[in-house]
């Protein structure tokens, strides 16, 4: 499911339509989720929407939220180098379960949600 701050997206499970601040993709349980550039972890939590949630500071006001996780191998205040693993996809949440298991990845830029596809196309 794409990012979409311009025009609503179907949200099967919810059966609504929504902005979308982040990406929804597709992955199997298990799957290895890796740091997509080197930065700080500076949060990590748990959401109904997301499940296990990390936030890593990549600098200059950006921001990458992965959600969905599980098998955590990283912690509040690592320095992790793109490619390096976070943890495992982790079972989906009940906002996501048409939708099927995935991870949530958005990225923010001071605050304001940016495309990630603008940054990284090629995830």
């Amino acid at each position: 499911m794409p990012f979409s701050m311009d025009k609503t997206v179907y949200f099967p499970t919810l059966d609504q339509y929504q902005y979308n601040r982040g990406m929804v993709i597709r992955a199997n349980e298990g799957d290895a989720v890796y740091s997509v550039t080197e930065g700080r972890i500076i949060d990590i939590y748990d959401s109904a929407e997301t499940g296990c949630t990390v936030v890593q500071d990549l600098g200059d006001g950006y921001t990458a939220t992965y959600g969905q996780l599980a098998n955590l191998t990283c912690s509040e205040g690592d320095v992790l180098e793109a490619g390096e693993t976070l943890g495992t996809v982790g079972k989906v949440t009940r906002y996501y379960t048409v939708e099927g298991t995935n991870v949530y990845f958005a990225m923010e830029q001071d605050g304001k949600p940016v495309n990630p596809m603008d940054y990284f196309g090629d995830i």
